[in-house]
């Protein structure tokens, strides 16, 4: 890469003043996180067990849903010593943060000292949760750690192609351009919906920036290669690396990924409740888990060590709202053995994945499934779970799971967001149902397409 004057001012004097102005210390924990990957693993389990009990022992003391929980369990978090002990405790279920938030937050913090967050995920059900401005800092250490495995460092250019606009909501003041353009160096490219004209004004503005990295929903990007390859596009912008995440990555986009951009992808896992899980490395044979911010199980009633099982998540590091044993809608598998880059961290893979099909609009947009689940689901009060199913390209069907709080006005407020999304011309149709049920392999689909969505970007 050429001498680049901007990046060193932007890893060396603005990162150290950004952090100073913020009162972080996430340039500290960076340090740790590139010297603790590289820790025998029983030292990296050592130092998990340490943050498990002090998480334990908070959480019994200041969150009243786990002092009840714990004792109701005869769970003693003093005598916690190993990761087996946390077997006694059941897992926690987003259902339990949905009737119980206020009783799940720390009462050592106010609540101004906590982030309000909210997920619809890909299972279509809405979420609200907390964390603290501490574990703000840890989580962007442990992010810059993991894109810095593709060769990306801080004050390299990235541009994102991503369908959640509030990600990047911050971005929309004068100062977080500012911010954006000499710091972050970040380039934000809309793939909520996707269209050719879209596309090709991708290709325009992805060769004007020149950025090192992309991170991109995987259909998004698989989409984007394809368009460009279906199209001979020659004069296209080829990145160093490439970061995929939020939906499953098939093996089939990855080779065509790789092939038209000419890079490797670096499969990456995580949820909007912990940031990032896991993430491949340059060896691309399993992800490795942030073990240092996370502690990862997979549930023991799985029928064998090889056979997927639920992924369950203890965070480590939020004290305003402690997720312990917080089990999450998919599937995963252990990788055995050492990884040949070195690292220590525990790896894994998932099984199937989160599946969100495009859906495309009455005026022909590819509106991605993933986005939805944010813009119609998350915002929508009196919706417990949602999955919208397209019949054909002008028929939309809406299975619905209401919640305490619909009401006589989220009916009407549904209606305006299928045409505020998929035009006045979209027929649909709502069915109110007691539940939705998963596939065989136990996912469960927020969006199901029975139309082919690639013939309208041909």
């Amino acid at each position: 890469m050429d001498f680049d004057i901007q990046q060193i001012a932007a890893k060396f004097l603005l990162d150290p003043l950004f952090a100073s102005y913020e009162k972080s210390n996430h340039i500290e924990q960076l340090e740790f996180y590139e010297r603790s990957q590289y820790f025998p693993k029983e030292q990296v389990e050592q130092i998990q067990i340490d943050l498990l009990k002090k998480m334990l022992l908070h959480s019994y003391k200041h969150c009243p849903f786990y002092t009840k929980r714990f004792d109701a369990a005869s769970f003693d978090p003093v005598k916690f010593q190993s990761f087996d002990d946390l077997q006694k405790l059941p897992v926690l279920t987003k259902s339990d943060i949905q009737n119980n938030l206020n009783e799940l937050k720390a009462s050592s913090y106010n609540q101004s000292e906590l982030i309000e967050n909210k997920t619809g995920g890909s299972t279509g059900s809405p979420l609200l949760f907390y964390h603290d401005r501490k574990r703000l800092f840890s989580r962007k250490a442990s992010t810059y750690r993991h894109d810095r495995w593709t060769g990306w460092d801080i004050g390299y250019k990235s541009a994102y192609l991503w369908g959640h606009h509030r990600d990047f909501r911050s971005q929309l003041n004068w100062k977080s351009k500012i911010r954006a353009e000499f710091y972050d160096r970040k380039m934000v490219l809309d793939t909520s919906d996707i269209t050719t004209e879209k596309m090709t004004t991708f290709v325009n503005e992805l060769l004007s920036f020149n950025p090192f990295l992309y991170v991109a929903y995987a259909n998004a990007m698989y989409l984007f290669a394809r368009f460009i390859k279906e199209n001979n596009i020659e004069n296209y912008h080829r990145p160093e690396a490439i970061i995929t995440s939020a939906e499953l990555l098939t093996g089939e986009q990855r080779a065509l990924i790789e092939e038209v951009f000419e890079c490797k992808v670096y499969n990456r896992y995580g949820c909007r409740e912990t940031s990032i899980v896991a993430s491949e490395c340059s060896m691309q044979k399993g992800m490795h888990i942030s073990a240092e911010t996370l502690f990862v199980e997979l549930d023991k009633s799985a029928k064998s060590e090889s056979a997927p099982a639920k992924i369950i998540i203890t965070d480590l590091l939020n004290f305003g709202m402690p997720l312990i044993r917080y089990r999450i809608e998919d599937m995963g598998v252990a990788v055995e053995g050492d990884c040949d880059c070195g690292r220590e961290l525990p790896r894994l893979d998932i099984a199937g994945g989160r599946v969100t099909d495009f859906l495309v609009t009455a005026d022909s947009r590819v509106v991605s499934g993933a986005a939805m689940t944010i813009y119609f689901v998350a915002t929508v009060a009196g919706i417990a779970q949602a999955q919208l199913i397209q019949k054909a390209k002008d028929e939309l069907h809406l299975k619905i799971v209401k919640s305490k709080k619909f009401t006589t006005e989220t009916e009407p407020e549904i209606e305006q967001n299928v045409k505020n999304f998929f035009g006045e011309k979209m027929k649909h149709t709502i069915e109110y149902v007691d539940s939705i049920p998963t596939t065989a392999s136990g996912k469960y689909r927020f969006s199901i397409s029975e139309i082919d969505v690639l013939e309208f970007l041909s």
